[in-house]
């Protein structure tokens, strides 16, 4: 496999050597990965299995992924980007402007650039246990305890992006699963990359090419999930197909994302890595795409800046920047950004290298516990940058 004449063998090779059906030696069953530069062809390569098991069908490049936190750059980062551009919405609105119960709470002046870098001082809430719907959810949201004050510290907020999904159905008027297909994949050729909601049935071409991820009873998070849908019993059949023998496929594995239906802002999309590095060219492009201009420069500019200076960490808005505790690669250049997936995902777009990596594995096949499978990740895209440079 080779692009732009860099040889990747050697970065291929760390994952080979990590791939396999024995937990005790592998980081996990399959994976596939993705390369691109601008203005070249896309490198894909797949390798092992789509799960461990026994006799278990062999990986492949149009393999579909539950991609969790990548949700919230490829989906809401842009959309609410989307919406900034084209002057429906301002970083600076606060939360009581969407949701008035939260006007007396200590969240309620947080604003919209708060959630996109992890500043709001909103902690991780388990709606799946509290009810079914948002009055109940920005009830508990007023009555949490802040983490921090909004602005002071960076602490990863999976709540906030939430709400930020919320705050996108509001002013675009739409559910957020169709303003992903109509305003960004659509827009961008993404045909493989989509909310699956539980409303509806998987689309066909679609079921055979899922990874699975974990099973539910694994995780005592993934048991009061699936009690809590029983209870619900809204789309009870739907989830009982995606639940094979109790392994998720076709079911988002973030339990509050699942418990929403299978859309939310902070996780949700299913994706392949070529989908992935499409998406990673147009920001490198600035925006570009197929002759046309899908997302601003400047909104591009303000995305990938370090919004949180001073303080604790360096993100963007909802992006991680390079150098950042959470950041996927070590030897990544000063302009890189990227975000990760808990499921074993990640894209990485360094714009000094001219160059889009993501990479997609399904390491919960051996356990959240698998932290095996998050070393050998970083290990592959330090070979591929160190090649690059």
């Amino acid at each position: 496999m080779r692009t732009r004449g860099l040889e990747l063998e050697r970065a291929l090779g760390v994952l080979r050597q990590n791939v396999g059906c024995d937990p005790a030696r592998h980081a996990f069953p399959g994976a596939v990965v993705a390369v691109g530069h601008r203005g070249g062809a896309i490198r894909c390569e797949a390798m092992g299995t789509i799960s461990g098991e026994p006799c278990s069908p062999q990986m492949t490049t149009s393999a579909i992924f539950d991609v969790a936190s990548l949700t919230k750059v490829v989906v809401t980062t842009t959309a609410v980007l989307l919406l900034l551009q084209q002057g429906e919405l301002s970083l600076r609105d606060p939360l009581d402007s969407f949701f008035p119960e939260l006007a007396s709470a200590p969240v309620g002046k947080a604003t919209i650039a708060h959630l996109l870098t992890h500043t709001s001082g909103l902690p991780w809430i388990p709606f799946y246990a509290l009810g079914n719907g948002w009055e109940e959810w920005t009830e508990a949201i007023a009555e949490t305890p802040l983490v921090a004050e909004p602005g002071t510290r960076v602490d990863y907020s999976c709540t906030g992006f939430i709400l930020l999904g919320r705050i996108i159905e509001i002013v675009a008027g739409t559910p957020l699963a169709l303003f992903a297909r109509d305003r960004i994949f659509g827009p961008l050729s993404l045909a493989d990359s989509g909310y699956l909601p539980f409303t509806e049935p998987i689309p066909d071409g679609v079921s055979e090419r899922l990874v699975m991820t974990e099973r539910r009873e694994s995780d005592s998070r993934g048991r009061m999930l699936e009690a809590a849908v029983r209870i619900q019993g809204t789309w009870l059949n739907e989830w009982s197909k995606r639940h094979p023998g109790g392994i998720a496929r076709g079911a988002v594995d973030d339990e509050n994302a699942a418990y929403m239906g299978g859309v939310a802002g902070n996780a949700g999309l299913f994706t392949t890595s070529r989908d992935l590095v499409c998406f990673g060219l147009m920001l490198l492009n600035r925006g570009r795409y197929d002759g046309g201009e899908f997302l601003s420069k400047s909104a591009i500019d303000v995305a990938v800046s370090n919004a949180t200076a001073g303080l604790n960490d360096r993100r963007g808005l909802g992006w991680a920047l390079s150098g950042s505790m959470s950041f996927c690669c070590d030897l990544a250049s000063p302009d890189a950004y990227g975000h990760t997936g808990f499921t074993g995902a990640a894209l990485l777009i360094d714009p000094r290298l001219d160059l889009v990596v993501a990479i997609l594995t399904n390491r919960l096949q051996f356990g959240r516990q698998n932290e095996r499978g998050l070393r050998v990740r970083r290990l592959f895209l330090n070979a591929v940058v160190g090649g690059s440079a």
